[in-house]
This record gives structure tokens, sequence and C-alpha cells, in this order.
């Protein structure tokens, strides 16, 4: 089998095994795509690890692209260890894909080196509880349904892991501007570029979380900081 000398190859036991907080890591230090490759669904050894594999992808890309990288970064494609022509398929098209988007941060919505910085806010909601929660329960609440038995499509479980991935995302970024200084709604909304009601509602609930609070009153607006210096990282 002959592809490119430009791609590195990471073996692991399953796709499930991959944790989107590493494919945050990999562009973080230096990646310019990132492509997971596991068996067909139906011939996982671990039964189910190949479609947490496809989710915990599919999050990784979409905390990534909410932050401002170009989705198509990042792949999630099937083959069997029988079907090495189509790895090179698989592995030569993807390669043409990131050479044509370029470096990381060229032909992506934000430029280097602010794009690392918001990589690395990704990577801390990443490795948070909520959205590790919902990736777990993805599965479950397709097939069997949540405690009240209702099932949900996977229409339906993208629709609201968007949502929550656009809350944390934000909540994360707020945290992290808080922790450079103290800054009004409407500055946190102007450099943040999200409507200045949604960020008082993130506001609101750091505060209540104990995360945020007031720091003082300029020009008739109130100015927020951050209430513990490692809530950014928390």
């Amino acid at each position: 089998m002959q592809y490119t000398t430009d791609v590195r190859i990471i073996r692991l036991m399953c796709t499930g095994r991959v944790d989107p907080t590493m494919i945050a890591e990999a562009f973080i230090n230096g990646a310019d795509g990132v492509m997971v490759v596991g068996c067909h669904f139906g011939d996982c050894h671990y039964i189910t690890g190949n479609f947490q594999g496809k989710v915990k992808v599919g999050l990784a890309a979409r905390v990534l692209d909410y932050v401002g990288m170009n989705p198509a970064r990042v792949e999630f494609n099937q083959c069997s260890s029988a079907e090495g022509e189509r790895f090179v398929r698989l592995v030569s098209a993807f390669d043409e894909t990131i050479r044509a988007l370029g470096p990381l941060g060229s032909s992506d919505r934000v430029p280097m080196p602010r794009l690392r910085d918001k990589l690395t806010i990704a990577l801390t909601a990443l490795a948070r509880e909520k959205l590790r929660w919902v990736v777990g329960k993805f599965t479950e609440f397709e097939t069997n349904g949540n405690k009240y038995g209702e099932r949900f499509t996977e229409h339906e479980m993208w629709r609201t892991l968007d949502t929550i991935v656009m809350d944390e995302v934000a909540t994360y970024e707020i945290l992290h501007e808080l922790g450079q200084g103290p800054a009004s709604v409407k500055d946190l909304a102007a450099r943040l570029e999200l409507p200045p009601p949604h960020v008082f509602k993130y506001i609101l609930a750091l505060q209540r979380r104990g995360f945020a609070r007031l720091a003082g009153v300029s020009d008739h607006s109130p100015r927020y900081e951050s209430a513990d210096p490692s809530a950014s990282a928390a």
C-alpha cells in the first residue's frame, strides 16, 4: 500500500477509545487534519465501540467548528482490515482535502494565532462533564430511550448536542475573557461576536455558580470579573 508520507498513523484498539479531547489536542499541537478510521458497523469486537467513536468524532468536529475551525479538517470513516485499497483511497482523498484547505488557520473562520486560543477553549469544553454525559447517553437514548421510555432519533440527539455545545463553548469563552480582566456584557458580546442578551444569560448563570461576580459600574454599565482565577480552566 502506498500513500502520502505526510500521514501519521496512530493505532488504537477501538475507535470507541478516541476521546474528543485527543482531536482538539492534535490541532493545538500542529496537526492540519485528523481522520479517524474504524471498522464497519456490526463488525466491532466491542459491540458499540465504533458507534461511540463516530459520536465522539462528531462532537469534536462540532465544537471545533463552533470556535472557528473548518469542520472539514475532521473526518470519520470506516474500513475493515481486509480493505487495504479502500484505506489508501480514504487516506489519499483526505490528504487532498487538507492540502486544498492549507495549513491550520487558513480556510478557517478564525486565523492563527487566535484560532489556537480558541482551540484551547474548545479543549476545556470537551473535557468537561456535561458534553461527556450527553455523548455517553447518545446510543442509549437512540436504542432504549430515556427513563420514561422515550426514544430519540439521531437527528434529535445531534440537535440537542449542538445546543449544549453552543452553551458550553460560550460559557468557557466568557470565563477566559473574564480571566483577562473585568468586562461589561457589551464588551464581551463584541469580542465573542455573540448577542448581548445571550452573554447576559451566561453571566447570570456564572454568577449563580460562583464563577463570576460584579466588579463595579463604568459608564452606567455593570462590569464583571472572574470570581475564581482558575475558573477559566475549571
